[in-house]
């Protein structure tokens, strides 16, 4: 099917995709993918800023947002394959790629598995190896939404995701999200992302790289971000200072600053 701006479902790779698509028709295509328990709206601040010289897609991947939920457990290359047929059934031959959190795993997974169809790719706050308290982590969420649904887990999140200067109504908008993501669709979303393991791999990347990270993101994400930059020649490294995990959100002048500039190069 020819790409069309409006939201729409999609079939592709025998699920449903939600998605929209926005911006400038005829011009190159960015793809964002987004964290897990979120949806394609957590992208809203970038349409403005990149949407003059871009064709933005975004999507909700599988079991979030719109997008049909299928039985637990998923995994990067499976997530990564619905996106590779959602671009086929839109027609879309190449993206520059914008992931963050499990999104920026699956570009790992793209930029990796498919490098034919990527032009470049930011992979924000997202992690290229897990260890073994990650794992413990996402177990214990896993025992606490089952436990008592997704709102057993909305506190730890979207209080980790902000800093306590964020804006009330974003963390509101987020905490509402993660609230409606289907239980099954979160834990199929944990094992992929909980399976991460891209870092031997880092090395055989070639498009153009960004790795960027809230510096006030909990956990590990900027180191990690520093050693895939490290890892990757030629890649690009920017740390937002004053910025947590949805970074894309609480800082989003300085983060669409920080993709147009990489995006120019």
């Amino acid at each position: 099917m020819m790409a069309t701006a409006g939201e729409m479902d999609v079939e592709a790779n025998g699920i449903s995709i939600h998605c929209r698509i926005d911006g400038r028709d005829g011009a190159p295509w960015i793809t964002f993918s987004n964290s897990l328990a979120t949806d394609l709206h957590m992208w809203d601040a970038q349409l403005e800023a990149l949407g003059a010289e871009h064709q933005l897609l975004r999507y909700d991947f599988r079991g979030h947002g719109g997008t049909t939920v299928t039985p637990p457990p998923y995994d990067l290359a499976l997530l990564a394959a619905d996106v590779v047929g959602l671009w086929d059934a839109l027609g879309i031959e190449q993206s520059h790629y914008v992931g963050l959190s499990i999104g920026g795993a699956m570009g790992l997974e793209l930029i990796t598995s498919y490098p034919e169809r990527i032009l470049s790719a930011a992979i924000c706050d997202a992690r290229c190896r897990s260890t073994e308290m990650h794992l413990q982590g996402w177990a214990r969420r896993i025992e606490a939404a089952d436990a008592g649904g997704m709102e057993a887990v909305v506190e730890e999140f979207s209080g980790n995701w902000f800093t306590p200067a964020a804006d009330a109504a974003d963390v509101d908008k987020v905490a509402a999200r993660i609230r409606a993501t289907d239980l099954d669709g979160f834990r199929g979303g944990v094992a992929a992302v909980a399976g991460v393991d891209h870092e031997a791999r880092l090395g055989h990347i070639q498009c153009p790289a960004l790795f960027l990270a809230g510096t006030e993101d909990v956990g590990d994400f900027p180191k990690q971000a520093e050693d895939m930059h490290q890892a990757v020649p030629g890649s690009t490294l920017v740390l937002l200072e004053r910025a947590a995990h949805l970074c894309n959100m609480e800082r989003s002048d300085a983060f669409n600053a920080a993709l147009l500039s990489f995006l120019k190069n």
